[in-house]
């Protein structure tokens, strides 16, 4: 998928999100990973994003990569993609997940509540 825009067509149901504290820097690190379709598109396109968030100052890096076919029989490979709307359509899904409210608690950026998020799944 080369155009972009205000209104990726995302198939919500294959994002899979998993994310690390950093303590360090006080951010998180993301990695998503999902397919996109266009409607009169045969497959669907399969994104990588990694990206990470930091309290102070929201999204401060970004990979997007998307699997493709590699010429010679090689098999598929991930390579660099350019989509920016892509990035910030997956930021503004992670941001309302479970998971991203267990790692702001855990980083101590919005302060524990007395339900325990122990039994909650951690999916979209």
């Amino acid at each position: 998928m080369a155009s972009s825009g205000l209104n990726p067509n995302i198939q919500w149901d294959t994002l899979e999100f998993s994310a690390t504290p950093l303590q360090g820097r006080s951010g998180i690190l993301v990695v998503a990973q999902f397919k996109t379709q266009k409607q009169d598109q045969k497959g669907p396109d399969e994104y990588r994003i990694n990206f990470e968030i930091n309290r102070h100052h929201g999204l401060v890096s970004h990979d997007t990569e998307v699997l493709v076919t590699a010429a010679g029989g090689d098999g598929p490979r991930w390579r660099y993609s350019g989509r920016r709307d892509l990035v910030v359509a997956v930021k503004d899904r992670f941001l309302t997940t479970q998971l991203y409210a267990h790692m702001a608690r855990q980083l101590g950026w919005v302060p524990d509540t007395s339900v325990p998020l122990n039994h909650a799944p951690l999916e979209p």
